[in-house]
């Protein structure tokens, strides 16, 4: 049996891949510590043993190294939500807090994610990357969360959607930002308690915000 060739095309993408994957778990680490600005390549560079070179021929430059990364923990982090299963008769604050557990159980997607959006980088392409990850969470959080508006006409369902994803983001942020804040003693189970009071009045008032006070109320009762 021939043995193995570090140098043969198989061998080098074996390698490539492993540095790849070194590269971002250094750089996920720095970025949601340091934040963007603060993180530098010569930082990563050092956390990895390789040389700067090597970062940007894999990744071009440190704008697309933090989208490789954002999109590797937002992958993660939307999959785990995606897979939580949702039981037709569950209510939204259900639906929520299995979202709320799962993300503060990974809390660096959230936590870079936060970081980056409140660094107010001077920079297009970042910027972008970080509003572009905000749009897949609102859709992810929208999609988990649609069918409580099974009951409104059908013309309202899109604007109610985009509510819904924008009150259940809101609420998601506050969860995890004083989890995070008082981990040592907040109550994750009471914390919950009261964000499934407010998602559940809020969700119960869209058909108002909406303009069709008629209606019943999403996820609740007649």
């Amino acid at each position: 049996m021939a043995s193995s060739n570090p140098d043969r095309p198989d061998g080098r993408r074996a390698r490539g891949a492993a540095s790849r994957a070194t590269i971002l778990d250094a750089a996920t680490e720095l970025f949601s510590t340091h934040g963007y600005t603060g993180t530098t390549i010569s930082a990563i560079a050092a956390s990895t043993g390789l040389r700067p070179g090597s970062i940007y021929h894999a990744f071009g430059s440190k704008q697309g190294l933090l989208d490789a990364v954002m999109t590797s923990v937002a992958d993660r982090a939307f999959g785990a939500v995606e897979s939580i299963t949702h039981d037709t008769e569950s209510t939204a604050g259900l639906r929520l807090q299995q979202t709320a557990r799962t993300l503060v159980a990974d809390p660096v997607f959230l936590r870079l994610f936060l970081l980056l959006a409140l660094e107010k980088v001077d920079d297009e392409q970042v910027r972008s990357i970080v509003e572009s990850v905000r749009s897949r969470a609102r859709a992810a959080v929208t999609t988990a969360l649609a069918p409580l508006l099974d009951d409104l006409p059908t013309d309202l369902r899109p604007v109610a959607a985009e509510a819904t994803g924008r009150i259940a983001l809101i609420l998601l942020d506050g969860v995890f930002v004083s989890h995070q804040l008082d981990s040592e003693h907040a109550d994750l189970d009471q914390t919950l308690a009261l964000v499934t009071v407010m998602a559940e009045l809020a969700l119960g008032q869209l058909p108002t915000m909406l303009g069709r006070p008629d209606q019943s109320s999403p996820g609740g009762h007649e």
